[in-house]
């Protein structure tokens, strides 16, 4: 059976929050195109590029509140919202209750707009789980061999009675001990730790790129020398517009290798991931150094 959890208070809230974080981000765009090549420009770039991680976690947030649900059958309860799942083995339920007072924090904007989803990734017996849209005092407590969960039907009577029922007629498989199923992206991220600190290396090499450039800008020369011969003479001259396409190289070897190696992280080729995301930086390294040599 499945149960709809009661509406989030907040989600209707979660999506203006997006609606504005986007059109700000576009008012920024427009400001950024118009203005001369200079810092502030870098510094509207910079604000622009850190809205999207802060956008993704909220539009992330904001899908879970309009998502979750439990499903009960004999051998499970299982919790979703959004593209993820908890699995809770139904007889490893010792006792229900409703409402309690758990030891818990609403989060503040890191879990807003659903403050009271937070579920450990690896639950203890004493751990405290959340997978609500209210807080515990309103919620149907599970206690369990793995920690205590507080969940949020609509019909919590229903939502007790179905559990009963099938907890009484008995589990027909073995389901393995709480787990929380993933996005295989989160997966790599989280237990690849320096295949992570390669591609924020990567992308930071692209930023530094991008803050000398266009803080060197104002004050180059319109017409430079991009290439000498082995004598050091010029031998090609061109507008300074033309040391964008060592940043425009810079960017596309960054998302090429990023987007190779997660597809080779897929496959379980890790040293190949690593190489490919070392090279980026590698490229930017590289890149740095020529475009510290013509600007200077």
């Amino acid at each position: 059976m499945v149960f709809a959890a009661k509406p989030a208070p907040a989600r209707w809230e979660g999506i203006a929050a997006a609606f504005w974080i986007v059109l700000i981000d576009l008012l920024v765009i427009v400001w950024a195109l118009r203005r001369p090549i200079d810092l502030l420009q870098f510094l509207l770039m910079l604000v622009l590029v850190s809205s999207v991680p802060v956008l993704i976690h909220l539009i992330y947030r904001t899908w879970a509140a309009f998502t979750l649900e439990y499903w009960i059958d004999r051998n499970a309860i299982t919790l979703r919202w959004a593209h993820q799942h908890q699995v809770i083995p139904t007889q490893s339920v010792r006792a229900i209750s409703h409402g309690a007072a758990l030891p818990v924090t609403a989060g503040g904007l890191r879990r807003w707009p659903m403050p009271f989803l937070d579920i450990a990734a690896a639950p203890t017996p004493q751990s405290v789980n959340l997978c609500a849209t209210r807080p515990p005092a309103e919620c149907v407590i599970l206690q369990t061999d793995a920690g205590v969960y507080a969940l949020s039907p609509v019909d919590a009577e229903g939502f007790v009675e179905a559990l009963q029922t099938r907890y009484r007629l008995g589990a027909t498989q073995t389901i393995a001990p709480q787990r929380v199923q993933r996005a295989w992206l989160a997966s790599i991220l989280s237990e690849d730790r320096l295949g992570a600190w390669l591609l924020l290396i990567g992308l930071a090499g692209v930023l530094v790129l991008f803050a000398v450039l266009t803080i060197s800008f104002p004050n180059l020369p319109d017409i430079l020398a991009v290439r000498y011969n082995s004598q050091g003479a010029p031998e090609e001259i061109r507008e300074k517009t033309a040391l964008f396409r060592l940043l425009v190289i810079g960017l596309l070897a960054w998302a090429v290798n990023a987007g190779v190696g997660l597809w080779l992280m897929r496959q379980q080729q890790r040293i190949g991931a690593h190489m490919l995301w070392g090279g980026a930086i590698v490229v930017q390294s590289f890149l740095l150094l020529a475009l510290v040599s013509l600007i200077t």
